[in-house]
């Protein structure tokens, strides 16, 4: 019977998932959560190992062996981005996403792993547009370090909130379906997802401090961001609008919340048990853990691995350009009627027949060398062309200087620490990083860049304890159009 071990690990616990196929049948055996305790004062590096090995003390006490091992990672520890393409078809999606994110990404190289999500379909002359998201080495490293001391080998890296997002989706019919926020309350963190027609589309994970579900301060501080992530995926989808939310979880207190999340956003809001619905063990009916919806992500990971649907980000396992068709019968074909051709006409001339041969040999090596070497080439040629012409812009920067200068808030009330400027498929992107003294001064500055050509889009705000005149952090997007001739 096939079995898979999903697993999760935070600040404060572990999360476990096993789960057994039998034929068709999936039936989840065991979910469980390991409270996590560390020495005081320790290093990070102790802290790190002590986590496998409380991990591995709690499969151990379980009888749980070493099954295939799926690991989620959480949208805070990865770099995201939505990379517009130009028009190309799903096999070369991965050469061109590749080639952009060198371009976007912070800080990503060759030794950073990448994978992605198409967010449309291939069309004639239409361009594409792709979730990437991209995890680095040394994090890579911290997972499979704590895993081996756990005594487990992570055999997939999955995007926490699109596992979560796939278990959804098996809820809801096939098709077209309306823009749908899934918000999952982790332990210390919460993530916010948006779906289109079963598919993710715009995610953020945010620190809310505390515990919603029991503290009003922290339920107002999840509203607000709900309220903030509702605000940028609908300008992301062209003012598409938000039109049902979910809650992950079971029980009063998450029913009362969605009821006050329903209420405080005026949207539809539904309450989503990860565990409804789903072929249980008899142990594990008796006894569901206390926060049901902290492992909706585990789950939909080891449906996806079991039921072999596949999973939307695995770093481990990315897209790529599928394997061009073996051309070697083709080749063992012509290199047979060579031979029998030289046979037939040098007959008794054994020696010579063999010099031929060989020779025929080391020029078909040599031609389908050079074949794929051309067919390499002209590859990256026409990527790195089309990627050029795509790029191009008309937006004269010193111009938008100029306005960002003009238009930017008084410097008591934000300051900028980083710019970025792009160019774009239709005009360009500025990409602004600073800091500023109050939430309110970051509206103030974002609504005073916005008009009919600027379209602004707040990427979010966090505390910054280290700037006596500014206490918040910010990063927000300008994307511009070209004025039209």
């Amino acid at each position: 019977m096939p079995q898979v071990l999903a697993l999760e690990w935070d600040s404060s616990e572990a999360r476990v998932v096993v789960a057994g196929s039998r034929g068709e049948r999936v039936a989840i055996e065991q979910a469980f959560a390991v409270p996590l305790r560390r020495p005081q004062g320790e290093e990070q590096q102790q802290e790190e190992v002590d986590v496998g090995r409380q991990i591995a003390a709690a499969l151990s006490a379980r009888g749980i062996g070493r099954f295939t091992t799926l690991v989620a990672v959480g949208r805070a520890s990865i770099e995201l981005r939505q990379l517009n393409l130009p028009p190309a078809p799903d096999d070369e999606l991965p050469e061109l996403v590749g080639f952009q994110a060198m371009r976007e990404f912070n800080q990503f190289d060759e030794d950073w792993l990448l994978d992605f999500v198409p967010l449309d379909e291939a069309q004639p002359e239409g361009p594409r547009s792709v979730l990437a998201a991209a995890i680095g080495p040394e994090l890579v490293a911290q997972i499979q370090r704590t895993c081996e001391k756990a005594g487990l080998t992570p055999e997939r890296l999955i995007l926490r909130p699109c596992a979560a997002a796939s278990l959804l989706g098996r809820t809801h019919p096939a098709g077209p379906a309306p823009p749908r926020l899934l918000v999952d309350l982790l332990s210390d963190e919460a993530d916010l997802t948006v779906m289109l027609d079963r598919k993710v589309v715009f995610l953020r994970t945010t620190r809310i401090g505390g515990d919603p579900l029991q503290n009003a301060d922290q339920q107002r501080a999840l509203f607000a961001e709900i309220r903030r992530t509702v605000a940028a995926a609908e300008n992301q989808l062209g003012g598409r609008r938000i039109e049902a939310i979910t809650l992950c979880g079971s029980g009063e207190q998450h029913a009362a919340l969605a009821q006050s999340i329903g209420k405080d956003l005026g949207a539809p809001t539904e309450l989503f048990d990860p565990f409804a619905g789903l072929s249980l063990s008899r142990e594990l009916r008796g006894e569901l853990p206390e926060q049901s919806g902290r492992f909706a992500p585990l789950l939909g990971m080891a449906l996806a691995e079991l039921e072999q649907t596949g999973h939307a980000i695995d770093f481990l396992h990315p897209r790529r350009r599928p394997e061009p068709p073996s051309r070697q019968p083709k080749l063992v074909m012509a290199g047979v009627a060579a031979v029998v051709l030289v046979a037939a006409v040098l007959g008794y001339r054994g020696l010579q027949r063999r010099w031929v041969a060989g020779d025929i040999r080391q020029l078909s090596g040599e031609i389908q060398q050079q074949e794929k070497e051309v067919a390499a080439a002209k590859k990256a040629v026409e990527a790195a062309t089309a990627i050029q012409k795509w790029t191009e812009t008309d937006v004269v920067w010193l111009d938008e200087l100029y306005r960002l200068s003009a238009d930017f808030v008084p410097a008591k009330q934000a300051m900028l620490t980083d710019l970025k400027l792009n160019p774009g498929p239709r005009g360009g992107k500025m990409t602004l990083g600073g800091l500023a003294a109050r939430q309110d001064d970051i509206v103030a500055l974002e609504d005073g860049l916005r008009s009919k050509l600027h379209r602004v889009v707040g990427k979010g705000s966090s505390d910054e304890a280290s700037n006596k005149f500014y206490s918040r952090q910010f990063s927000t997007e300008v994307y511009v159009e070209p004025e039209k001739q």
